[in-house]
């Protein structure tokens, strides 16, 4: 053996130093190991490992002979190697390691205390070992029992015997062979063996049989014991025993580094430290006394009670080495008092800590990892503990003050009435397994919890010296901490509160309290009762309305609570059958949490001794939400706290942090702050970004980030969970082929819906038994970001029960979303036409294809007028903020009026401030603006425009605030539907009662801004179709938005009782850069109204030479119009007058067929013509005269038709397909409806101005037509001037009736699908409303203005739309321009009657100026919009002879009445009609 010194400066020196250094330590600790029963043992430095062994068997006394080397320095000996030991284990322990950190801290210390554990054992009592082999447990292995085995059952395999049929087999083959021995003549010995065999056999079957038979009872009998006895867990117990001296100290090492860390945090300022001295169980493990199972459960549900107990100071159970060795618990907390040397440290001591009860264990399972998703832990009952506290003299002159009378028992009474409400049954303490592996916080909000506070009823003051009381409300968590408070009613014990508090919840096992107090001015406030509300109700049902609880008090009911709960979750992806999870749904309110981690670098010149005591404040739009813990000593502090809050608009929402020294009895100095724009913060995150350098400072640098939850909060006044939309999608949907087919009997009745977010944004029309639907329709469905996803989702629409999915297409938005350099969207309308397959799930099979196109629209950067404002109060109240001075204790409060106010809630389910209410002060730490280190882009130019210029932009997005309502019913929605939706844009939440506050955003698209029209209608809960509309309004959507841009304005609806609801509406209007296709246009659908004038020169088909004509009209295959037989004529006049609602005039198939009429046979063609619907100009009546054709399409002498016709362009609603008169939902190859899709998020965000009447200003649609078959305010017709033109073919010889001019509307593109038509293209507008007539408009004997009575809804008229009913006076005046001789009689008749209204008397001969004078005149009750037929007739004795007849309307517009002349055949007739509306 080499016995040189080592080398100096080399690793075996070093090694050599320190065992001679701690050789004296060693020997100590050896010492101490003996006095306290342990084995220890020291060996020679050269002994080899045999030798130790036997050292170890000579001094130990045989404890480890037959312990391998190996194990015996692994299983608690204390090897300590007397010369060259290099380890220095002790009880196992590992060595401590000194090693200096990167700021020169030793790692020995935590928190600037030494740490506990690592070789310094004396704080947690002992240090880890194994503990000695339990002398009472008797571990001698009892003798087995011998299993008395038969020679069968030993070498014959089990199954061949044990069963039923074995049994009676062996019985059968007993007698079979009793009867042969005796058969063949065998002696009796035979029968013997053969009976001993059968019987062995027998016994060992039957044996078998007995032994499944007492398992089976066995098995049944321990299930049913589960359920009502108890079972032991010694095994447990056992190994607890064993494993507690080595856990306990590691245990208690780690409770005491968390300790000092958080009790140096919290230390006040008169105090130099507070810190864990020691801290130990004790040598006694806790026990589990006894486990009962509850196997009836679901399945997935584990339910036990478990009972356990901590006693160490029952030494029962102990062996007289363990009582020697017993520690008992122990805490010693050391305050020391005092400054730096001239300190007192004074222990508090508590030992002897006893504790015991029963605790029911709830576990919810779960199919994906970690296969626990939560766990419900509660005690049956109050637990019993017991301990010994000593606040002052320590070990030697300390005093239990336990044994103070009353003392003790009012400990516990405090200790369980704030354990109760969070352990104590009913409640239970949630532990979500899942959401903690899975790395999320456990106290993360789940959503926000509405409580609405009606009133209550009967409250009784408890003391009846006190009189009436002054009740307020405190909403709390379980009896926890004040999360918000009502105002006080004095006076009064049925109050009315009508208040919503907003609160942040983690979970919903907890209950909701809401205490009634009795307010006192000089004495406390007195608690007159609680009522409760648990909330694990909304799980289920997250809506409850006019609760009634009772307010109990000491089991006593003091009185009724009427409150409603509404629990509105997170916003989370919709998860696909797969098991994928879509994208979480855009929306402007939700719940932020906002972390603020560490700080470094932090200017330590500011304090005198280089040492910081900082501290953070969480600034929440310019408000202290929340302050951290103040880290002592600490220039680089570790923080890592997060609050939750309720933001209602993320796009105007800021936070910032502000951090400050604490410094006791004087001001805290600001060590820096930072602020900065939510949607900033989260950009940061994504980026990678956390660390902001801190303004204001020399030095330092914050890390925080931002976590955001949407949530769609309604009702919350001025909030903003709509989020201005970026554009819009154009999704043109063109059919689908191969749909799978769901249905048992017939077919899929498929239509397409958009989801973004998993929420539907749109849908189209139904085609009912169909697998190949041609739907082509246009959806828009606004949108927020590129990073949106759109999911195209073909449904099966079922009666009865829930839609089924058929397949869908997720469409990325980023493929047409790009911005240019400038930072604007850019369009794309290339509209490529595409075909995906349908999958059901991600992984599914392909079936069925969509065929659709996409194209994006972005929307103009508007400047909002409101924003602009709202910043510019924000930055002037920051001005104010920074001239005071940083040493103020508060500034100003913000304005009662600033929009900008936004709710806030701690992450503890704190309260959410009324938006309108008073802010609290604002920090005086934001004296600047410190934005400058935000990293921000730079944002793209914005338009400013006027309200006037910005109604000249046809299309674009209309949105709407619905601000309140009184209405004349209940239980219903308010909807607002555009053009010819079929389905709403918005609806509204579900309405509870007549006065409704809605505070709801929502928006439309709006493709021609000067044709649109605007229909608000209440529509009955759980009812559809138009049977369910309660009330409606419908009006042009430009003279809407004129009156309510960004105003506030009450429209009134009423119903067909004259009842009137009154909602208060406010708009706004962004511009999208879209050029409206011409299929697409107003233009190419509405009303056909056909004037069937007369036909000349038609082929004869009688006899007689005469044919008996009639004519049949047909739109797409389907007879529209028949009219009546003219008899025995060549050259009928008909005369008949029909109108048709056209889907589309390209699409349309539009022919007229003339036949004779015969009464024996069918009847005789005489011919036939197309018509060409897209050579009618809008508004204008023309007149076409058209050359019949044969049936093959030939031309010849089939006579000529003339008609006099108008297209009156309107937009049509769309309809089920197959429901509707016109080939279901406009099916026609090529045609082309519209909808528009609205946002769902609906919470508003507009700030208002002053309010202004709107009352019935919406009383027409756009053009002025009477609407039928609705109920509630709705359109006046309003007739435009008729200006006739005639079209002459070649070879007609009919004159023209008159000229005119077509009105001018807005321009229009054409498609680039192919349907460029040049003839549907909507004219350009001349500045003039839609509603208003040209002046340009000739007179003629059917022109009619719009009057002021037919622009007012009579109260109970018949229907949505109808005009104001009222007097009509028609006199009759004279009649010129008839033969001499004609005894001319003048009738005037009712069109929607259908009788004679006058006969005026037959005039023979006219005065000298040609004129037949009458004079005669009838009044009438009908609607102003009626329509009349002036005839004239030569009236003879036996015949009279019909000379012409003429339409006319009754002059509303004048008071005192008009003149009008109607021409009627060759003359005409003058009358004078005047119309009084009936108010």
């Amino acid at each position: 053996m080499d016995t040189r010194d080592p080398p100096p400066g080399s690793a075996a020196a070093l090694q050599q130093h320190l065992e001679n250094q701690h050789e004296p330590t060693r020997h100590e600790l050896m010492e101490d190991a003996r006095k306290q029963g342990v084995p220890a043992f020291e060996f020679p430095p050269d002994a080899t490992p045999a030798q130790k062994a036997a050292e170890a068997r000579k001094d130990g006394e045989g404890a480890v002979a037959d312990m391998p080397p190996t194990a015996a320095a692994t299983n608690g000996a204390t090897a300590t190697n007397g010369a060259t030991a290099t380890n220095g284990v002790t009880n196992g322990a590992a060595p401590v390691t000194t090693v200096a950190t990167a700021n020169g801290e030793k790692s020995g210390f935590v928190n600037g205390f030494p740490k506990a554990g690592d070789g310094e054992w004396e704080r947690t009592g002992w240090e880890p070992r194994f503990g000695s082999v339990n002398d009472a447990l008797g571990l001698n292995k009892a003798d087995a029992v011998v299993d008395h085995q038969t020679f069968v059952e030993a070498n014959l395999d089990e199954k061949f015997f044990g069963e039923w049929w074995h049994n009676a087999g062996i019985i059968a083959f007993a007698c079979l062979s009793t009867w042969f021995i005796t058969k063949v003549g065998l002696g009796l010995g035979w029968v013997i063996i053969i009976g001993s065999v059968c019987a062995t056999y027998y016994r060992t079957s039957i044996r078998r049989v007995r032994r499944n038979v007492r398992d089976d009872i066995n098995r049944e009998m321990a299930k049913v014991r589960l359920d009502s006895d108890v079972e032991t867990l010694e095994w447990m117990n056992s190994f607890v025993v064993k494993f507690w001296p080595i856990y306990q100290p590691v245990m208690a090492a780690t409770i005491i580094n968390i300790a000092d860390g958080i009790l140096a945090a919290q230390t006040p300022g008169f105090l130099d430290s507070i810190r864990l001295s020691e801290f130990t169980l004790g040598t006694k493990p806790p026990r589990i006394d006894s486990v009962k199972t509850y196997p009836k459960t679901e399945d997935d549900m584990v339910e036990m009670d478990w009972a356990f107990s901590f006693t160490p100071n029952d030494t029962a159970d102990l062996t007289s080495r363990q009582i020697k060795n017993k520690i008992n618990p122990k805490i010693v907390l050391e305050v020391r008092v005092g400054k730096g040397i001239a300190s007192k440290g004074i222990p508090i001591i508590v030992e002897d800590m006893a504790f015991s009860g029963t605790m029911k264990i709830k576990m919810k399972l779960q199919i994906p990892f970690p296969h626990i998703e939560k766990v419900d832990v509660c005690f049956l009952g109050p637990p019993t503990f017991d301990y010994v506290l000593k606040p002052l003299g320590g070990d030697t002159f300390g005093f239990d003050i336990g044994f103070l009378p009353g003392l003790s028992g009012f400990i516990q009474e405090q200790i369980h009435a704030n354990l109760g409400p969070m352990f104590y049954a009913p409640n239970v303490f949630t532990l979500n397994i899942a959401q903690m592996l899975g790395g999320a916080p456990i106290d993360t909000a789940i959503g926000v919890l509405a409580v609405t506070i009606h009133r209550a009823h009967g409250l009784k003051n408890p003391d009846k010296f006190s009189g009436t009381p002054d009740p307020y409300t405190v909403v709390s968590i379980d009896n926890r901490v004040e999360l918000a408070r009502t105002k006080t009613i004095h006076e009064s014990a049925d109050p009315k509160w009508n208040e919503t508090k907003y609160i942040i919840v983690t979970n919903l096992n907890e209950s909701l309290t809401l205490q009634v107090f009795d307010y006192n001015e000089i004495r406390k406030d007195k608690e007159l009762g609680v009522a409760t509300f648990g909330l694990d109700a909304l799980k289920d049902e997250p809506e409850h309305e006019n609760l009634n609880i009772p307010v109990m008090s000491n089991g006593k009911n003091r009185g009724q609570l009427m409150f409603d709960v509404r629990f509105f979750p997170v916003l989370e992806g919709r998860t696909l059958e797969d098991g994928t999870k879509e994208p979480v749904p855009e929306s402007n309110s939700g719940i932020v949490r906002f972390t603020i981690h560490q700080a470094k670098d932090l200017d330590a010149s500011k304090s005198m001794v280089g040492l910081l005591s900082p501290y953070s404040q969480m600034i929440l739009n310019n408000r202290t939400v929340h302050t951290t813990k103040t880290m002592k000593r600490k220039n680089d502090p570790v923080w890592e706290e997060s609050h939750e809050m309720l933001v209602t608009n993320r796009k105007a929402c800021k936070l910032g942090v502000v951090i400050k020294d604490e410094r006791g009895f004087v001001d805290d100095p600001i060590l820096g702050k930072y602020q900065i724009k939510l949607q900033d913060l989260l950009d940061s995150k994504e980026k990678g970004t956390e660390w902001f350098n801190l303004v204001g400072a020399k030095t330092g640098k914050i890390k925080m980030t931002a976590q955001w939850k949407p949530v769609a909060v309604k009702g919350i006044a001025g909030t903003g969970g709509y989020i201005t939309p970026i554009g819009v999608m154009r999704l043109h949907f063109i059919s689908a082929k191969e749909l799978r087919n769901l249905e048992a009997l017939g077919k899929s009745d498929p239509y397409v819906r958009v989801l973004l977010g998993g929420v539907e944004k749109a849908r189209s029309v139904t085609f009912e038994n169909d697998l190949n639907p041609e739907w082509d329709e246009v959806l828009y469905v606004p949108v927020h970001s590129e990073k949106e996803k759109l999911l195209l989702e073909v449904m099966d629409q079922e009666n009865l029960g829930k839609d089924r999915s058929l397949g869908a297409v997720e469409l990325d938005l980023h493929d047409y979303i790009k911005t240019d350099e400038s930072g604007l969207y850019q369009v794309h309308d290339e509209k490529h036409n595409r075909s995906d397959g349908l999958l059901l799930g991600k992984k599914g099979n392909v079936k069925g294809y969509l065929n659709y196109t996409a194209a994006f629209y972005p929307c103009l950067n508007i400047a909002d007028p409101e924003e602009e404002e709202e910043e510019k109060k924000l930055a002037e109240l920051e001005n104010q903020v920074s001239g005071q001075a940083t040493s103020a204790p508060a500034v100003t409060p913000a304005s009662d009026k600033a929009p900008s106010i936004n709710l806030e809630a701690p992450a503890n389910a704190a309260t959410a401030a009324a938006a309108t209410g008073d802010m609290p002060p604002l920090s005086p730490a934001f004296s600047v603006s410190t934005m400058d280190d935000t990293p921000t882009t730079k944002a793209p130019p914005k338009l400013h425009l006027t309200p006037e210029e910005l109604v000249k932009y046809d299309s674009g997005l209309i949105i709407f605030r619905l601000i309140d309502g009184q209405l004349a019913h209940k239980d219903c929605y308010l909807e607002v539907v555009m053009d010819d939706m079929l389905f709403p844009a918005f609806s509204s939440a579900r309405i509870r009662s007549k006065n409704m506050r809605f505070d709801e955003i929502g928006d439309a698209m709006v493709r021609e801004l000067e044709f649109s029209q605007i229909t608000l209608r209440l529509r009955e809960h759980g009812e559809d179709g138009e049977d369910s509309v309660l009330a409606k309004l419908t009006g042009s959507t430009l003279e809407t938005l004129k009156m309510c841009l960004n105003n506030p304005t009450v429209l009134t609806l009423k119903n067909k009782d004259g009842e009137q609801s009154r909602i208060k509406v406010s708009l706004k209007y962004i511009p999208v850069q879209m050029k409206l296709a011409a299929m697409e246009s107003i233009s190419n659908m509405g009303t056909l109204r056909v004037d069937i004038l007369d036909a000349a020169n038609l082929p004869a088909a009688d006899r007689n030479g005469k044919s008996d004509p009639f004519c049949v009209f047909e739109l797409d295959g389907k007879e529209v119009h028949k009219t009546q037989v003219q008899k025995k004529t060549l050259h009928p006049a008909w005369n008949e007058v029909f109108e048709t609602k056209i889907a589309s005039r390209v699409a349309a198939k539009f022919s007229v067929e003339v036949f004779d009429w015969d009464i024996t046979s069918k009847a005789d063609f005489l011919g036939k013509t197309d018509i060409d619907l897209t050579t009618i100009d809008p508004f204008n009546p023309q007149t076409f005269v058209y050359k019949l054709l044969g049936k093959k399409g030939e031309a010849g002498k089939f006579g000529e038709l003339r008609l006099r016709m108008v297209f009156k362009p309107d937009y049509v609603t769309r309809t089920r397909q197959g429901s509707s008169t016109f080939h279901g939902s406009f099916a026609a190859p090529g045609k082309l409806v519209t909808g528009v899709a609205g946002a769902p998020l609906k919470v508003g965000g507009f700030a208002v101005g002053g309010i202004s009447k709107g009352a019935n200003f919406i009383k027409k649609n756009t053009f002025g037509r009477n609407r039928t078959n609705t109920q509630g305010t709705g359109d006046i017709e309003i007739v435009e001037p008729e200006l006739e033109r005639t079209t002459t073919q070649p070879g007609n010889g009919f004159p023209p009736l008159g000229a005119g001019s077509r009105p001018k509307s807005s321009g229009s593109a054409a498609r680039n699908d192919g349907a460029n038509d040049s003839r549907l293209s909507t004219p350009e507008r001349d500045g003039r409303s839609a509603l208003s007539p040209s002046s340009a408009f000739g007179a003629s004997p059917h022109a009619r203005s719009r009057s002021t009575s037919s622009q007012h809804t009579l109260p109970g008229a018949g229907g949505t739309g109808s005009a104001e009913s009222g007097t009509a006076t028609i006199r009759i005046l004279s009649a010129s321009g008839y033969p001499a001789g004609t005894n001319v009689q003048v009738r005037i008749r009712s069109l929607e009657k259908g009788k004679d209204l006058l006969k005026s008397k037959t005039i023979k001969t006219p005065n000298s100026s040609g004129e037949w004078v009458f004079d005669e005149s009838i009044s009438v009750q009908a609607l102003a919009s009626a329509q009349y037929k002036v005839s004239v007739k030569d009236n003879h004795l036996f015949k009279d002879e019909e000379m012409g007849e003429g339409l006319f309307v009754v002059d509303d517009s004048n008071p005192n009445g008009g003149e009008i002349t109607v021409q009627v055949g060759m003359g005409t007739v003058r009358l004078r009609t005047v119309f009084k509306g009936s108010r």
